[in-house]
């Protein structure tokens, strides 16, 4: 009875050392990967543009007919 106490609070603790680990390199991860304003951004650092028409307007709607 004792032993199988005992392997139970090993258990546990194993299980509680993997679980911790697991937490921590999640963690890690996501905020590695996360910008500070959620955008995507292109290479040189700055977020893409939205693209527009000719002369700097924006692009016209189709029509529904």
């Amino acid at each position: 009875m004792k032993d199988k106490i005992i392997l139970f609070v090993i258990g546990v603790l194993f299980g509680a050392v993997i679980a911790t680990g697991a937490f921590y390199v999640y963690s890690k991860a996501t905020t590695c990967n996360t910008n500070s304003n959620n955008q995507m951004q292109m290479p040189g650092g700055n977020p893409p543009e939205k693209p527009s028409g000719e002369n700097g307007q924006p692009p016209e709607l189709p029509s529904n007919n």
